[in-house]
């Protein structure tokens, strides 16, 4: 719903009478599960037991339903997480009308669900990465709003649940999930609760066997004790556990988080930079963490120093911010010559024609795809306009005219260029290459076939 519509929908309610708007509901939640279902949630008693069953059968129908032989498909993966998403937002809005502990069971259904998936879908979509990271950023939600308004003995309950998905078998593999349903539930964690959720990880562990993936788990566990003493105020306590255990990264970025946290921003300053000298693998967290610390403590050299140093080290999603600040100090103007000249030598021809693509750079930019052909595909329709004929040339031999084994995919592929090429260029000589092509190779008819095709959509 956009604002002009929400603003509509104000207006009616307000101009409505209180006997409309009851006569209405009433009509509405007759015909309309869902929306009985939310009107009693929000105003009257809602069956939870009942909501819970259905969303546990509507889960597993979608499931059956995608499954395949015991596997779900790409397609079908994608179905099954737009449902689990869909069940997300219905019981956040449960969470948000007061039904906590329905509303983490519900979410626990989803995060349980999405498990099962992790051996057997397809999940190349990216789809089921999604659910998971909406699923717990939700439990976080949660768990956050409702621990400063509920008694530790209900805390004890959500907990408790979410270390019954915790110790499912259907993580074995995957590590990385299981210890985020504790993560994300942190907030609810008592003195009490506290040695049950690492008597538990211990369990875990202690029943796998020796791989990669148990000492995955034992960096989960030793991350979630120091997380642990953290939330229940045993600070000393944490900060000793993260100094001894410091050499593992992720334990050194819990305990960057919380000097960030806590504003004790040149302790952070102090690990970050330490560990940029010992752990090159984790370069850019370290760098991300700076920049947050610079940020918030004004200091602007440093923290254009630390988006050069990033920049140069080919990862160009760090010029846009590096050029904000040097025109926030206004030193862009002068610098600008200098960088663009150390981007020619430092960076890859692909980032460095980024940046001349962002810049309007053209004559730069032509020369560097004129030397490098791989980078005409991308750059064409910035560089059409100022150089028709070296584009038309560049763009037949190293886009239409790649393709190394003749065959109907590729010359649907060979079409789809060309008809690219005739949305930024020019129609007349899209159709010249195509009669060109269809002349010298009288004996493909696919060839013919398939750009005849995309000659009559010219």
């Amino acid at each position: 719903m956009n604002s002009e519509e929400k603003q509509s929908l104000i207006k009616a309610v307000n101009e409505a009478s209180p006997e409309g708007l009851r006569q209405f509901i009433i009509n509405q939640a007759q015909f309309d599960p869902t929306f009985f279902q939310d009107v009693s949630a929000q105003f009257g008693d809602l069956d939870t037991d009942a909501e819970f069953k259905n969303t546990k059968k509507l889960i597993q129908d979608t499931v059956r339903h995608n499954k395949s032989y015991g596997f779900v498909d790409y397609q079908g993966c994608i179905v099954v997480c737009n449902v689990l998403d869909d069940v997300i937002n219905k019981y956040m809005l449960r969470f948000r009308q007061g039904h906590y502990h329905h509303a983490m069971n519900g979410l626990l259904l989803v995060v349980e669900t999405a498990g099962k998936m992790l051996s057997d879908a397809d999940s190349s979509s990216g789809a089921l990465t999604d659910t998971f990271d909406r699923v717990f950023a939700s439990m976080k939600n949660l768990s956050t709003n409702i621990a400063p308004e509920i008694l530790d003995s209900q805390k004890a309950i959500l907990v408790k649940d979410a270390i019954r998905i915790f110790k499912r078998k259907l993580f074995e593999n995957w590590s990385e999930q299981r210890y985020a349903v504790l993560f994300n539930i942190l907030p609810l964690v008592t003195q009490k609760t506290a040695k049950t959720i690492q008597t538990a990880s211990k369990a875990v562990i202690k029943s796998a066997g020796e791989s990669y993936e148990k000492n995955q788990m034992v960096i989960g566990d030793k991350i979630l004790h120091a997380r642990i003493l953290i939330q229940i105020g045993q600070e000393t306590e944490a900060e000793q556990f993260m100094d001894e255990n410091k050499n593992i990264p992720q334990i050194r970025e819990v305990e960057i988080q919380n000097a960030i946290q806590n504003k004790n921003y040149q302790h952070a300053e102090e690990l970050c930079l330490e560990a940029s000298k010992q752990d090159q693998g984790w370069r850019r967290i370290w760098e991300k963490y700076l920049i947050k610390i610079y940020d918030a403590t004004n200091q602007l050299q440093k923290q254009k120093g630390v988006l050069e140093n990033s920049l140069f080290a080919n990862y160009p999603d760090a010029y846009e911010p590096l050029k904000q600040l040097m025109q926030q100090d206004q030193t862009w103007d002068a610098e600008y010559p200098k960088l663009l000249d150390k981007a020619a030598k430092k960076l890859t021809p692909e980032n460095y024609a980024f940046i001349l693509a962002k810049e309007s750079e053209f004559d730069k930019l032509i020369k560097v795809v004129m030397q490098h052909p791989e980078l005409t595909e991308t750059y064409s329709p910035d560089l059409y306009q100022r150089y028709p004929d070296i584009i038309n040339k560049l763009y037949y031999q190293n886009v239409v005219m790649n393709e190394k084994y003749p065959g109907r995919k590729a010359y649907r592929r060979m079409g789809r260029r060309i008809k690219r090429y005739a949305e930024f260029g020019s129609r007349e000589t899209a159709i010249k290459w195509i009669d060109g092509l269809i002349e010298e190779y009288p004996s493909r008819p696919a060839l013919a076939e398939e750009l005849d095709k995309v000659k009559k959509k010219l």
